[in-house]
């Protein structure tokens, strides 16, 4: 969620997902103004760019248009998701800049240590970052973005940024990037309601433990530095402060620290002591911890197994699926193509390692996909297949994205391929990816149109989607494309065990219907951060936070109950159950309930959960008509 320097300064990261935003009413002409502004802008900051360059000397247009464009502590520490959506037209216009720039630099010549020099003077100089991430950050990503660019010369600034940004203020237009597509079967049918069933949770419904991010860092040390100006705090390096207000708890931190081992382990001993009649258990990853700026394959390696071998120990016998988060690549979020084979570039490393430790629960029949690609599918029970995903190819910080666009619709067709076959066996299908295909998720807007295509065909197969990545205890509703007025699927995200940042750690029960494989209801599980740590010495005493079903008065957790539970919450007299939906979002996190939620902000979080597919705006406008009054 952190906005970092990942690259030679061709935008910002964020570590967990963005999410939606309503448009202000005069948003399109507000764009249409800043599309001639851009023009003006870049050749201004190419011709102060081009003067420093030639003579090492920053004009004072220069030093101007650099300190106008500077990030303030608060900007850089916030949520993406939580920066004014005015700012859309600012950070594209740097992006398109600054990077065109660099790309420039290269076309003529510039050496790998000129660009270096460059992007980290820039990425200080606007302090993006403290200097030693930007330093680390750009000396990981960098051999990638020359390789990537040398060889596709005719991808310029405005893809790039439109790509990272997909903003409305960046807008994609090369055909190359956008008229890919899945190869999707046609509907006998067509979709006349929203989906449905009858069944209410019931006594025989199946128990599923969803555990996800759980940010584990190897270096977190009780009492050192919790505000630290880095994407990840609370690490030995990085000292014990004077106030101790400060510094680290025992059991994590609110602010931007992950997760120490005594934390992960208590979730994973809580889960196996206290939910022994769990049929499986769904890891939809994260594992890594968020220090961008220094990864390693060993660093990630040594986490992954200490996590992978304490989720052997307490479920021997009990399926765990488990699938990649965008932090366990090393760089982060980078996940290249199977057909790059260069050593320096090639994920094999990554799906072999997965593929060993996955075989402890996994038959050897889903081998050959995880060594290719990192994903799978296996058939659980007669009826019953699910599906784990690596869709980390879609995120937008995959800078691969930028070399071959098509690739995505490989394992997309490999989904499509698995449901029509499920659907010709009659099963039912549970999807599990860690990034949401939907507004929350900064998955690149060509995946999400072909997903949700995908959805619309199989909807009937798809009896629930489960998620990671935002660390936020949420939902989305799926909507026919051809017909919006009906929901036709849910992905449910099981939110985070790490207090990344301003939550309390969680964990979620579903309960399963054994006939259709539907989501009936969940609980939610959490425990008090702030109370933990003032008991450093007695483990963190977890408790129920709610049931779904049972909160929003909901008969089960099928689509249209969904769609009912939402337009009943974008009314005024639906303002308090919102806000509880809020409160339950961020997980009852101290600080996210101190700094509140104002009505603006609560439509956001709304709308979060209707927006499936960037620039469709149908459902969130329906809300903002009824929810004012």
């Amino acid at each position: 969620m952190r906005i970092v320097l990942v690259t030679l300064l061709v935008g910002l990261l964020v570590a967990t997902g963005q999410g939606y935003q309503v448009k202000p009413r005069n948003y399109n002409q507000t764009i249409q103004q800043l599309q001639k502004d851009y023009v003006r802008v870049e050749e201004e900051f190419r011709r102060e760019f081009q003067i420093w360059k030639q003579t090492g000397v920053k004009t004072p247009h220069f030093k101007e248009m650099l300190e106008a464009w500077k990030f303030t502590e608060d900007q850089r520490r916030k949520e993406l998701e939580d920066l004014p959506i005015q700012m859309e037209g600012t950070l594209c216009v740097l992006c398109r800049s600054v990077v065109g720039q660099l790309m420039d630099q290269r076309r003529e010549g510039a050496s790998r240590a000129d660009l270096f020099a460059t992007a980290y003077e820039l990425c200080t100089t606007l302090q993006i970052q403290e200097p030693d991430v930007c330093h680390g950050v750009i000396e990981l990503n960098i051999d990638f973005f020359l390789y990537i660019f040398d060889s596709r010369p005719t991808v310029g600034a405005d893809t790039v940024c439109a790509v990272v940004f997909q903003s409305s203020a960046c807008t994609l237009t090369d055909p190359e990037f956008i008229n890919w597509s899945v190869n999707v079967n046609p509907r006998s049918t067509p979709i006349t309601g929203s989906k449905h069933f009858p069944n209410a949770r019931g006594p025989n419904d199946i128990k599923v433990i969803h555990i996800t991010d759980l940010h584990y860092d190897p270096l977190y040390l009780v009492g050192h530095n919790a505000v630290c100006n880095r994407p990840a705090c609370c690490r030995s390096d990085q000292g014990i402060p004077d106030n101790v207000l400060e510094r680290a708890g025992k059991w994590g931190d609110y602010r931007d620290c992950d997760s120490p081992w005594d934390a992960v382990d208590d979730v994973i001993d809580h889960v196996a002591t206290n939910h022994p009649d769990a049929a499986y258990i769904y890891h939809t990853g994260d594992i890594i911890d968020h220090g961008v700026w220094e990864t390693s394959i060993p660093h990630n390696v040594q986490s992954m197994n200490r996590v992978y071998n304490k989720l052997i120990e307490k479920f021997p016998n009990k399926p765990v699926f488990n699938i990649i988060g965008n932090h366990e690549a090393h760089p982060t979020n980078v996940f290249a193509p199977s057909t790059v084979t260069q050593q320096q570039f090639s994920m094999e490393w990554l799906y072999s390692y997965s593929a060993d430790m996955w075989s402890n629960w996994l038959p050897q029949a889903t081998q050959s996909t995880i060594r290719h690609g990192g994903y799978y599918t296996m058939l659980v029970r007669p009826g019953f297949r699910i599906v784990g995903l690596n869709n980390q190819d879609c995120y937008t910080f995959n800078w691969w994205i930028l070399w071959k666009p098509d690739y995505l619709a490989n394992q997309m067709q490999w989904l499509h391929d698995v449901l029509l076959q499920a659907e010709q066996n009659n099963e039912k299908v549970h999807i599990l990816a860690h990034i949401p295909y939907s507004s929350s998720g900064s998955t690149f807007r060509i995946c999400q149109r072909e997903f949700r295509r995908i959805v619309e065909r199989f909807y009937d197969t798809i009896s629930g989607q489960f998620n990671g990545h935002t660390h936020r205890d949420e939902f989305n509703v799926f909507y026919s494309r051809e017909n919006p007025a009906h929901a036709i699927n849910v992905a449910w995200n099981g939110g985070s065990t790490t207090a990344f940042s301003n939550i309390n750690p969680n964990y979620i029960v579903y309960y399963v219907d054994p006939a259709t494989y539907q989501v009936t209801d969940f609980e939610s599980y959490i425990f008090n951060l702030t109370d933990a740590n003032r008991f450093p010495d007695r483990r963190p005493e977890w408790f129920q936070l709610y049931s779904f079903a049972k909160e929003f008065n909901m008969h089960n957790l099928s689509p249209r109950e969904a769609d009912t539970m939402v337009k009943r919450l974008g009314t005024p007299a639906g303002r308090n159950e919102l806000r509880r939906y809020w409160e339950f979002k961020v997980k009852l996190g101290d600080p996210s309930l101190e700094a509140g939620c104002d009505d603006d902000c609560l439509l956001n979080h709304l709308c979060q959960v209707v927006v499936s597919e960037m620039g469709d705006d149908v459902k969130c406008d329906e809300l903002r008509a009824t929810f004012f009054g």
